[in-house]
């Protein structure tokens, strides 16, 4: 939607200037009907003819343009992310075991020892 407005902006200029000449060549120097009606199909055919070919080949000129950012993503930064995951997941999961094993030495140490089992 964005595109259209500018788009209209760009070819309304164009129009002011293209109304601007005819009316000045013409014999009153007044504009007429059919300028108007000239500008009128203007706007209509760039909509519907030259506008797609033109965001099209902005579209294929970006994409060229991003090429080789996404390049460089794939090749530097998504294995750096994959390293870090790891790490991150390595971490979580040593933490998780001591955890764990931390928790299963402290129930092992709230039991009595057998010698005093036997005294009371």
């Amino acid at each position: 939607m964005r595109c259209f407005f500018r788009d209209i902006a760009v070819f309304a200029a164009a129009a002011v200037l293209v109304c601007g000449f005819a009316a000045g060549a013409s014999a009153g120097g007044l504009a007429r009907w059919y300028m108007s009606a000239a500008v009128l199909l203007g706007a209509v055919s760039w909509r519907w003819t030259v506008q797609p070919a033109v965001h099209r080949a902005a579209a294929a000129l970006a994409e060229l343009a991003c090429r080789p950012l996404r390049l460089v993503h794939k090749m530097l930064v998504r294995p750096a992310q994959m390293r870090l995951q790891a790490a991150q997941s390595r971490r979580r999961v040593c933490r998780k075991a001591k955890k764990s094993a931390k928790i299963k030495k402290s129930a092992e140490k709230r039991l009595q020892k057998p010698s005093k089992v036997l005294y009371n």
